[in-house]
């Protein structure tokens, strides 16, 4: 499954107005509320291993993109409007210089979002701090989803996470009241013992991890996230890191 690049020997950059083909660029100082809609294309073998815009080494099979104007890096959400799927990628390179493109994504990104085939694809980017789009048609889980388009019982004890043996006798942490904000997802379980087991194997370093109960048709699930995030970088740190660690099925999800 890809994950976001680890960001080795990136630098964060907003950078000058540049010249490309006769059109000025003025790169963003900072970001928020970002919403576009454009075309996306994507890239390959013919950049794979080179470094890209801020110092880092380009992978094809990670998920990152190239803009024009956003800082680097920076996280953004891009949606597929003609299937409804969704991925989270690590913008860390320049470009697309092609007609009016709005984003070039990795292989991997392009291929999450249905359209690595036909080359191109009408998509939505936006950063994290945007509502994701609930009216997406019902496909199979990307790669990072959205809440409110997951269909929970497909991951259901899905996630391998490395497993010390805490005592089961610690009561969990729930939050039963649907928080707001933007978390990171370790899994979702049927069992509230072993969501406990894997919240439990995260306190030591993720205090603000707990249980989030949903109830899914005729089934209660206990979804073990890290958050409410309210920073953007300590989310991407946060997804480096466990994915480092050994927990490479984590997702950002907006509740």
């Amino acid at each position: 499954m890809p994950s976001l690049p680890d960001g080795k020997g990136g630098v964060h950059k907003t950078g000058n107005p540049y010249k490309v083909s006769g059109r000025w660029y003025t790169p963003m100082k900072s970001v928020a509320a970002y919403d576009e809609t454009g075309m996306a294309s994507w890239y390959g073998d013919a950049f794979h291993g080179k470094l890209t815009a801020n110092g880092e080494r380009y992978d094809m099979y990670t998920l990152s993109a190239a803009h024009k104007t956003l800082p680097l890096p920076t996280l953004v959400r891009v949606t597929n409007l003609s299937n409804g799927r969704s991925v989270i990628v690590r913008v860390n390179d320049r470009g697309p210089f092609v007609k009016e493109r709005l984003i070039d994504l990795s292989y991997a990104a392009a291929n999450a979002l249905g359209y690595m085939h036909q080359g191109t694809a009408r998509v939505r980017v936006q950063t994290l701090d945007q509502e994701p789009i609930i009216e997406a048609k019902a496909v199979p889980a990307p790669v990072i989803a959205e809440a409110a388009t997951t269909p929970a019982p497909a991951i259901i004890e899905a996630v391998a996470a490395p497993s010390p043996t805490p005592s089961t006798h610690t009561p969990a942490v729930k939050t039963d009241k649907a928080v707001a904000g933007i978390f990171v997802q370790l899994g979702a379980f049927g069992s509230e013992a072993n969501a406990n087991r894997m919240r439990l194997s995260l306190l030591a370093d993720y205090p603000s991890v707990s249980l989030h109960p949903k109830q899914v048709a005729d089934q209660r699930l206990y979804r073990v996230r890290i958050g409410p995030f309210t920073n953007m970088q300590q989310i991407e740190e946060t997804m480096i890191t466990l994915q480092k660690n050994g927990y490479r099925q984590a997702v950002v999800v907006i509740e």
